[in-house]
């Protein structure tokens, strides 16, 4: 829910020139020389905004009307007139930033009364939809409507608050008040105001609702334990959880497109594997038979050569041989005419047909050799060829696994990431589940266990506290163990509270504890001024070229930080007082001024130097 913007400050007077600064939607600084009406802006704030008076200074006299231009929620600009020592606000319905002579569009009380509506504070809290909310006034059940008064201490701080001991969301350490003050945080930070209840639970009902609304605490306090401290609130987990989503799909779609290419080659490399293999085999098989074939075309050239030394040594033998014939055995007695002529022509026939049937052999084997030689050639080819591929395909693999590798690791985080989110956001709408049923008990008139009466839900303080803890890691403020405890209304960090820290921790905690619930508030759409105005946040820091700080959990970074994280992340309006000067990375994007009280530098002050009197020596204090 938008709340106010503060449009410009102005004060002006007949024959006066007007002095005015003009407010940045995000971030103003206000910085410079001591005495130059700093803070008398910050003052001038809060008087216009229903303070009973405005200390008046010199510079002052004659200024007439002070003028308080305002952006509602509904983007209507409008213009509170307040004159000076007056209990009267005027409102116009424009920005008007000199002298007004008209009649005012409506005129308000500048002090809040419950039974009217014609003064400012209603006024305001109708804008900001707070207009007949309720606050606690006392643990015995007493409430009452709430004032704007009572919002603006939570986010506009004066330089002597800022420092102050009293807790942030008290105004004084007085008993007087302490509900209300706290019951107003309560509100803020829950959205929801007290219950006028007209028929209160009798003693039983409120013991059995007392012990169940201490059981959800405690439930909601162990889940809250759960939670990561800078997981972020239920909508930030939101947002991150759908940019999760939106990634996954990306990777995905590039994982799916490099594991199919993956695959693709995983699977022709594997074909390849076999065809070699088979390759193998076959070239095995071939070596095989050409090695058996080589020793069989052996023994048909030897059996060749001894048919002709059996031919020649037949015909030798035939021819001196006298006696037995040596190729039949006859005797002499039995042998006829011509008889080895006879038998020398039988053995050359057989020898011929031998020896013919030999070659034919011989020359077929050496046909089928050459058949197999050739194979084995066009088989090695191919063997060659698919290695070649293979060796391309495995560099192929390589590439895409390398590729693959990233985007798996990216996948593997994407998940780890959406598990994480997925379980805080189911942490939180448990927690969520058990605080609706404890509004519920709480609404039914029930009382929380332990003072106040109707305190803050356990889980929505825990959030507030990361809040805060969030934002102070922003700044880099080293403290862990940030807690605000709703029964004193103190701010702790680990066993020690705010107040026992010194003016610079006190300052930089009120001022994260304003920025965070105005943010906390903004964020989840409650209801909330929408601004904060912070007087001297940062007053531990020194002149350049020493120490800034003597604080060592204040690091010297603290002031830059600070002003980039008003600047660039929070959520409200920020309007800030402050003797030294912003980074010049902040001061090129916010509204800047710096009061020299040097009429020959920059502006002199918030009112310019009157030409009738010179400027006061600083040497004169």
């Amino acid at each position: 829910m938008p709340g106010l913007r503060l449009v410009h400050l102005t004060f002006a007077g007949d024959g006066k020139e007007t002095a005015q600064v003009v407010f940045d939607p995000r971030l103003t600084v206000i910085y410079g020389a001591s005495d130059t009406g700093k803070s008398f802006v910050t003052e001038a704030i809060d008087y216009m905004l229903g303070a009973r008076k405005l200390s008046l200074i010199p510079e002052a006299d004659g200024y007439t009307q002070i003028l308080l231009g305002i952006e509602l929620p509904d983007g209507q600009v409008i213009t509170l007139m307040r004159g000076p020592n007056s209990a009267r606000v005027n409102v116009f319905n424009q920005d008007l930033r000199g002298l007004i002579y008209r009649a005012a569009d409506l005129e308000l009380t500048a002090q809040h009364h419950g039974r009217t509506s014609k003064n400012l504070s209603r006024y305001l809290l109708e804008r900001i939809g707070l207009d007949g909310a309720l606050i606690a006034t006392n643990d015995t059940g007493g409430i009452k409507a709430v004032a704007f008064r009572d919002l603006l201490h939570l986010c506009l701080v004066s330089e002597t608050r800022m420092v102050a001991k009293t807790p942030p969301v008290l105004l004084s350490t007085g008993a007087s008040g302490q509900t209300a003050r706290k019951s107003v945080l309560n509100l803020l930070l829950t959205g929801q105001g007290e219950q006028a209840s007209a028929v209160q639970p009798n003693t039983g009902q409120r013991r059995v609702h007392k012990g169940k609304i201490s059981l959800l605490d405690e439930l909601v306090l162990d889940l809250q334990r759960q939670l990561d401290p800078q997981g972020g609130n239920e909508s930030e987990l939101a947002e991150q959880l759908r940019r999760i989503l939106t990634h996954q799909d990306g990777a995905a779609v590039s994982l799916r497109g490099v594991a199919d290419r993956h695959a693709q080659a995983i699977g022709r490399r594997a074909a390849l594997s076999v065809a070699l293999g088979q390759h193998d085999q076959r070239l095995t098989e071939v070596d095989d038979l050409m090695g058996r074939f080589g020793l069989l075309g052996s023994q048909y050239e030897s059996d060749l050569a001894r048919l002709v030394m059996v031919e020649e040594a037949g015909s030798l033998l035939g021819y001196f041989r006298i006696g037995t014939c040596v190729f039949c055995g006859a005797e002499p007695e039995h042998q006829s005419a011509g008889h080895d002529a006879q038998e020398t022509t039988a053995l050359h026939t057989a020898v011929l047909a031998e020896d013919t049937k030999t070659r034919q052999l011989l020359s077929d084997l050496h046909l089928t050799i050459d058949g197999l030689r050739e194979q084995r050639e066009e088989i090695a080819g191919q063997r060659a060829r698919n290695l070649e591929d293979s060796a391309a395909t495995d560099r192929e693999i390589a590439g895409v696994e390398e590729e693959l590798r990233p985007l798996e690791n990216q996948a593997a985080e994407l998940m780890s990431a959406r598990s994480r989110v997925e379980e805080q956001l189911g942490l939180h709408r448990r927690i969520q589940e058990l605080e609706d049923v404890r509004a519920g008990l709480v609404a039914d008139g029930a009382v929380p266990g332990g003072p106040p009466s109707r305190g803050i839900p356990a889980g929505t303080l825990a959030e507030f506290d990361r809040a805060i803890a969030r934002t102070l890691e922003q700044w880099q403020v080293r403290v862990h163990d940030m807690a605000y405890d709703q029964y004193s209304g103190e701010l702790y960090v680990g066993d020690h509270a705010r107040a026992g820290h010194g003016k610079g921790m006190r300052a930089v905690l009120h001022s994260a504890f304003a920025v965070s619930l105005a943010d906390h508030c903004l964020r989840k759409e409650h209801h909330h001024p929408g601004f904060v105005v912070l007087d001297s946040p940062l007053v531990t820091y020194r002149q350049p070229g020493v120490r800034r700080t003597d604080d060592p959990d204040l690091p010297d970074s603290v002031i830059d930080y600070f002003y980039r994280d008003l600047l660039q992340r929070f959520a409200g309006q920020a309007v800030v007082v402050e003797n030294t000067d912003p980074p010049a990375d902040v001061a090129a994007h916010a509204q800047v001024y710096m009061f020299s009280r040097d009429p020959q530098e920059h502006r002199f002050g918030f009112f310019p130097v009157r030409p009738d009197e010179p400027p006061a020596d600083p040497a004169d204090g």
